[in-house]
């Protein structure tokens, strides 16, 4: 258990050095108005929001999600992009802890998605970066149900191509992007998943929290890991306990794709093999060589490279 506890700390570490939480700025909010209402977006892709989360060639859009709070995230279009076309989207979905930008996995995905021809869309969950709420009411329910509002507002973008939605989600993102393909199927063109954290449930029905013990059968309002570095809320729990997360994921019957490092030692292999399993024929596994739960290096780059295939591959383009 110790050595679980020291290997999530660091985990967290990662996360945390990736990006902090600040407030939202007006800048951003117009930048989402010229999305939303259509125009041009080129001035708005190099104009400068002063938002600590997006990078070069971000739009910034708002929108609401679970329990009336607000969304904020980052659109990036295609380097073939033109006016009155259309493109498949990638939402990417990050992990407990992070932000859009994931490390910069997402960020380093996004730029290889865009010169495939793809349009992408990377937010942050209910609590997390600069969207609205706490992490007291962030959940795995709640996440489903962001995740349900992102896709909600993908589809009243004119550029995207409506029946070439496509999901990547890591670790928790992974659980919500599972349960979320499995809840509207027919709206979702392909999915990926790195780590997916189906853990989270036998963590919750422990009464395990990153190490923090609680009492399942009286749950405190507040649950303090790492040293109060974070402070979630009993939902937490509450949200996972009994739910079937597999039996909601088989239900989306289209293509999948699971990427696993071999040396992750937050959410064994074994919880991706049992994806596998619930998608059958219509997944493949990738094990990476190396790769810890946190990917960088050699093991980020072959996770990109082999998951922008799968998805171009999906969507009938060329490499």
């Amino acid at each position: 258990m110790y050595k679980k506890m020291l290997v999530s700390l660091s985990a967290v570490l990662a996360f945390t050095a990736a990006g902090a939480v600040v407030a939202p700025n007006e800048s951003a909010r117009t930048a989402s108005a010229a999305v939303q209402e259509g125009e041009s977006t080129h001035e708005t892709i190099s104009g400068n929001t002063g938002s600590s989360l997006l990078v070069e060639g971000d739009i910034a859009f708002e929108y609401p999600g679970s329990n009336g709070v607000t969304l904020r995230g980052s659109v990036r279009l295609p380097d073939s992009y033109q006016e009155g076309q259309t493109y498949p989207v990638v939402i990417l979905s990050h992990g407990v802890f992070g932000d859009r930008n994931q490390q910069g996995m997402f960020t380093s995905m996004t730029d290889a998605l865009k010169q495939k021809g793809f349009v992408t869309v990377r937010f942050d969950f209910n609590g997390y970066g600069e969207s609205g709420g706490t992490l007291i009411n962030n959940s795995i329910k709640s996440e489903k149900e962001d995740l349900h509002a992102i896709i909600d507002y993908v589809k009243t973008l004119s550029y995207v191509d409506q029946s070439r939605i496509n999901l990547v989600g890591y670790s928790m993102g992974g659980a919500a992007t599972s349960l979320v393909a499995g809840e509207r199927p027919n709206d979702i063109h392909s999915i990926a998943l790195w780590a997916p954290a189906a853990i989270l449930v036998d963590d919750a029905e422990r009464g395990d929290f990153f190490g923090t013990k609680v009492d399942v059968n009286n749950l405190p309002d507040e649950v303090s890991v790492f040293g109060g570095m974070f402070t979630f809320g009993k939902k937490w729990f509450e949200d996972a306990i009994g739910l079937d997360i597999y039996g909601i994921a088989s239900q989306y019957t289209g293509s999948a794709f699971i990427v696993h490092g071999e040396k992750d030692a937050v959410v064994p292999m074994s919880y991706s093999e049992r994806y596998q399993e619930v998608y059958s024929k219509n997944t493949k596994l990738v094990s990476v060589k190396d790769g810890e739960h946190v990917l960088s290096g050699k093991p980020l780059e072959q996770a990109i490279k082999r998951t922008v295939n799968f998805l171009n591959n999906q969507n009938n383009r060329q490499n």
